[in-house]
């Protein structure tokens, strides 16, 4: 370990706050690949939080995170961070198998706010798991479905809302070759550890927006097929579901379906999209490619929407809002980012609302 940290946070000038009540001081659990550029630095770029301890299995590689980045304490064992006095919140970003329900003991029996990669589990039970722990011990739980909060997915969910009418259908299609690697080391290609392979790791995401914009996932039925004789864990995945949407001005409830492919080893053309279709027109977005939301409306126009520039550090406007969120609940204060204190440009210029752009752990097992 090293020697306590500071609270500290960084101001629009770029200077260093350390007398501010309102900082909130994170610490990571498995500052991997992951918290290099995704997600780490953001917990010192955002308003009023800081970055002070950071966790890794080899000691040594996370004394190396913590000089680079500015961190002040690091430790081998996760149970030493978490009872760190000076970590008010930890950030979990282990594997999926990487001990996750022991470690999300620890943290909601020490009362610290937890924010966890995606997905929660290896599998819906053990997700579950994690959010009942959580949910008994009255401590709160979110998932890192950051791209809820990326400009171009802010703006779709706008234009799904807006422009094309009622919502009748919904199609999620993922063509990737990325199974057809013969390198199978990464932890992906482990079922003990990812649960299985990318769709579980890749496929959530565009799981995640298909509720973000359209509602919450029902009946969901689907099967999985090893179609390739050297893959470790299913490398195809075909589903569909239902949906129970609300007529806003009736309060009249009608179904609609949906479905989605998803196929790893793919030798065709790379596809990512995630098609909504309404009875003014259809919204294609990809979810992992950075191309512009493609509207195309009933009389035959087509509107390319281009986006505002993602950070480089992908995770920022999301743990931007975990942060106010966390303060306003510390404070007792409502959960409204302009309450608390805490906004950053991201946040303030997409006027983000915790309830519709967080995802809380009991959504998160759905996904």
């Amino acid at each position: 370990m090293a020697s306590t940290a500071k609270s500290s946070s960084t101001n629009a000038n770029g200077e260093q706050d350390t007398s501010s009540p309102s900082v909130l001081r994170y610490g990571i659990v498995g500052c991997g690949s992951v918290c290099q550029v995704k997600s780490g630095p953001a917990f010192y770029k955002c308003s009023n939080s800081s970055l002070v301890a950071v966790m890794r299995r080899d000691i040594a590689k996370a004394k190396d995170y913590a000089e680079r980045h500015g961190v002040e304490a690091f430790y081998g064992k996760a149970a030493d961070l978490i009872s760190d006095d000076s970590v008010d919140a930890v950030y979990v970003a282990t594997p999926p198998g990487g001990h996750r329900v022991g470690i999300a003991r620890m943290v909601a029996g020490a009362q610290k706010p937890c924010y966890m990669e995606k997905p929660l589990g290896r599998d819906g039970k053990e997700a579950q798991e994690i959010c009942s722990i959580f949910q008994e011990a009255g401590v709160s739980l979110y998932c890192a479905y950051y791209r809820r909060c990326m400009p171009k997915f802010v703006q779709a969910k706008s234009l799904c809302s807006s422009r094309i009418g009622k919502i009748t259908g919904v199609t999620v299609t993922l063509h990737q070759s990325r199974h057809n690697q013969k390198d199978k080391s990464h932890w992906h290609y482990a079922k003990e550890i990812s649960g299985g392979g990318l769709f579980l790791d890749v496929g959530c995401h565009m799981l995640d927006l298909v509720e973000f914009f359209v509602g919450k996932i029902e009946n969901p039925t689907g099967r999985a097929f090893l179609s390739i004789n050297d893959q470790r864990v299913e490398d195809n995945v075909r589903g569909f579901w239902d949906h129970t949407l609300i007529e806003p001005d009736s309060g009249a409830c009608r179904r609609i379906g949906g479905s989605c492919v998803f196929n790893f080893t793919s030798g065709g053309p790379r596809r990512d999209e995630l098609e909504i279709v309404g009875t003014l027109g259809t919204l294609t977005i990809s979810c992992f490619d950075d191309q512009p939301v493609q509207l195309k409306l009933d009389g035959g126009e087509t509107i390319i929407v281009q986006h505002g520039d993602h950070p480089d550090t992908v995770q920022e406007p999301m743990i931007q809002l975990v942060t106010q969120d966390i303060l306003a609940r510390i404070k007792g204060a409502e959960r409204d980012n302009t309450n608390t204190g805490a906004s950053s440009r991201a946040a303030d210029e997409a006027h983000l609302d915790p309830n519709v752009f967080l995802c809380r752990g009991e959504s998160a097992v759905r996904t």
